[in-house]
């Protein structure tokens, strides 16, 4: 998977390659799981510091660890990320 995202305002022709991973939660080593801490406290930590709280250390989920990661990396690493989880409803 391959989308053109743009950097700046200021440099509007300039664009970086993002690929994409598809993961299961158990394929992910220690290293893949700080990656995507340090990618959420950068994203959620601007919106105060309570949001970013859940990521401290190398914990890449808040409430419940997903099952399932779609990763997009580019040249700074992770760029995009969501997280599946299956949910059982007994009604």
């Amino acid at each position: 998977m391959n989308i053109a995202v743009s950097r700046s305002a200021e440099e509007p022709s300039a664009r970086t390659q993002v690929q994409g991973s598809l993961r299961w939660e158990n394929e992910l080593q220690l290293a893949d799981h700080a990656e995507l801490a340090d990618f959420f406290r950068n994203s959620y930590g601007p919106t105060g510091a309570f949001n970013a709280q859940p990521f401290e250390g190398n914990r890449s989920w808040a409430g419940a660890r997903p099952e399932l990661r779609a990763i997009g990396y580019d040249a700074r690493g992770v760029a995009a990320h969501i997280g599946l989880l299956r949910r059982f409803i007994k009604i």
